[in-house]
């Protein structure tokens, strides 16, 4: 029994949960200057967090369900389908797992229900037609991200919008990168199934050129909010140049360092080293959320 239950938290990726718990409570409570802490402990935003969690963990799964065969040759230690948990079992939990979600969702308003069950039906569109097209399946992959920062303008109208839009387009633009670098590292076996994501299509060279141009993008676009935070937020001069500070050695500069990694880049390792940056990247620009509310 416990062995099946640490099968389905790996299927269900517990980390990437967690940063949408972190990322949607900071998003929340340090984009809403009028709100107190015990706002986050309110039944409704613990029924969109939760509605949100449960529907990324549904999605998970049935992306590992319809990508068994070709995950058994880019990562045959980490397949879970099949094999630790039984085909019949693991869409039983994706059922159960959409069906929850809706349930918490549609407690919350009917906005914040209609978009969970937009993005549910989007990861099954994903999962079993677009995983593996042409950036088109990472351009959606990208704006399920951000979505999980922008449904809170739908859950509560009096955010910061201007702060919204910014960490939703960092979101969108840390992941696009990230899901690039994810598909260049598995290019091996998504050759052998006749991918035809971005590195299969146009070669790891022209993809890296891809890569760097848009690392260059999030280094001005954050470069551009930093120089723009006292406009957007209602930080003090001291709150900005503490901002600042932080920006600038935990996210330009890691930025800078892995544009540099980016063009070094050679070797499977290395592209999995760049995906684990890509993701530090993020947590660090969550975190930078702290630094709006004062």
């Amino acid at each position: 029994m416990i062995t099946k239950f640490l099968a389905l938290l790996r299927l269900i990726r517990p980390v990437n949960l967690g940063m949408i718990v972190i990322t949607q409570v900071f998003a929340y409570y340090f984009l809403s200057p009028q709100i107190h802490w015990k706002s986050l402990l309110e039944f409704q935003f613990v029924f969109l967090v939760l509605a949100s969690m449960f529907v990324a963990a549904a999605g998970y799964i049935i992306n590992d369900y319809m990508d068994v065969k070709l995950d058994l040759v880019n990562k045959p230690e980490k397949v879970v389908v099949g094999i630790q948990i039984s085909r019949r079992w693991t869409m039983f939990w994706h059922f159960a797992l959409t069906s929850i979600a809706y349930f918490l969702a549609w407690q919350v308003n009917k906005k914040v229900f209609l978009l969970v069950v937009l993005c549910s039906v989007l990861l099954w569109i994903y999962s079993q037609f677009l995983k593996k097209t042409y950036l088109i399946g990472n351009l959606l992959v990208s704006f399920l991200t951000a979505n999980t920062i922008l449904i809170l303008m739908f859950f509560n109208p009096d955010i910061m919008t201007h702060g919204t839009w910014v960490y939703a387009s960092f979101a969108f633009l840390t992941t696009l990168i990230r899901e690039i670098i994810k598909d260049t590292e598995d290019m091996r076996g998504d050759q052998l199934f006749k991918s035809n994501t971005i590195p299969i299509a146009l070669g790891v060279r022209k993809t890296k050129q891809i890569l760097l141009n848009l690392q260059l993008v999030l280094i001005i676009f954050t470069f551009a909010t930093v120089s723009f935070f006292e406009a957007l937020s209602y930080s003090t001069n001291r709150i900005y140049l503490m901002y600042f500070m932080y920006q600038m050695l935990f996210s330009i500069v890691p930025m800078a360092i892995m544009w540099w990694f980016i063009r070094m880049a050679d070797t499977k390792n290395d592209f999995s080293r760049l995906s684990l940056m890509a993701k530090l990247i993020m947590l660090s620009g969550v975190i930078g959320m702290v630094f709006w509310r004062y």
